[in-house]
């Protein structure tokens, strides 16, 4: 369960990478989800999935969630345009909880 001071400690895109880490792996999906984090710069995607999501920041501090697509599914990705910059940390994980259901909903049940 997310309590308000965990969402707290999270002020870059390192202490996303390692919190989103810890969900992932708390979780056990089988989905294998890749997070990275480089540069300040934080990539989460799936392998066999053709979308992910970039999360950095903005000088003023201000997160900027974008969308990263392989065209060819090949793990090369390029920034697709689609962005929402917000200040708020939640915001940020949402949008993460909603791209990992998407990719539950999108995955064959055994």
């Amino acid at each position: 369960m997310l309590r308000p001071e965990d969402i707290e400690t999270i002020l870059t895109t390192r202490d996303l990478s390692v919190f989103l880490k810890e969900m992932v792996q708390k979780d056990d999906r089988d989905l294998k989800i890749d997070i990275d984090c480089e540069s300040g710069e934080l990539y989460i995607n799936c392998p066999g999935f053709s979308n992910g999501l970039s999360v950095t920041t903005d000088p003023f501090g201000v997160w900027v969630i974008s969308e990263v697509i392989s065209k060819d599914n090949n793990g090369i990705f390029t920034q697709s345009g689609n962005l929402h910059k917000t200040e708020k940390t939640m915001t940020v994980l949402r949008a993460v909880a909603s791209w990992i259901a998407d990719l539950e909903e999108s995955t064959p049940k055994a």
